[in-house]
């Protein structure tokens, strides 16, 4: 991460800055986008919490879907507005805290989240750090609510080993962590959720 670094994934050529989160390192962003890539996406909206260099979103606008992509990092929203004029493709970028720019509703929503309980000191620690009492998943977990409609589709990734805290913090605004996906590399696996409300999961 200390260099500028081209990335080529899925028929996209994704140019990775330094200080913007590298997709091609981390198992995350694939198994993501493997899993967006298999879904119903044309004419689809669809909003990417945390974009980074833009990978998912501009594999979800390949697809045909109608993409919002959404970071705190400046750098990273440049990167994905310019890797996704890059590529020929459309996505509308904004520098958001969570869901502060945020209006409306999505048809799909896919965060890849920072996971480990540290506070963030420069703007890439917020790719990595969700602070030291995970303020980022309380949050997450209280504001996604008015950015859902009764059939959307919040999918979350998390690497095996993270702190089950997160899954209580979940439960505790209402939602729940189903497993949709899982993918083992170098003996670990990174798992892909659905976010259902609690109350589906009891009327189940």
């Amino acid at each position: 991460m200390a260099k500028p670094r081209v990335t080529r994934m899925f028929g996209l050529r994704i140019t990775v800055p330094v200080g913007v989160f590298p997709p091609r390192w981390f198992f995350s962003t694939k198994l993501v986008a493997r899993t967006v890539r298999r879904l119903p996406l044309r004419g689809a909206t669809l909003l990417e919490v945390g974009c980074g260099s833009g990978t998912i979103s501009m594999v979800a606008a390949k697809g045909g879907a109608t993409v919002t992509a959404i970071d705190i990092s400046p750098d990273a929203c440049a990167a994905t507005r310019n890797n996704a004029a890059a590529n020929g493709l459309e996505v509308r970028v904004l520098e958001s805290d969570l869901f502060a720019a945020v209006d409306g509703t999505f048809d799909i929503v896919v965060v890849t989240p920072p996971f480990f309980r540290h506070d963030p000191t420069t703007t890439l620690d917020h790719a990595f750090h969700a602070g030291s009492n995970f303020e980022y998943f309380h949050r997450l977990f209280a504001d996604i609510g008015p950015h859902l409609h009764e059939r959307s589709l919040c999918l979350v990734s998390l690497a095996e080993g993270c702190d089950p805290e997160i899954g209580r913090i979940a439960e505790a605004h209402g939602h729940n962590l189903v497993i949709e996906r899982r993918w083992m590399e170098f003996l670990q696996y990174t798992y892909v959720f659905r976010l259902v409300p609690l109350s589906s999961v009891a009327a189940g």
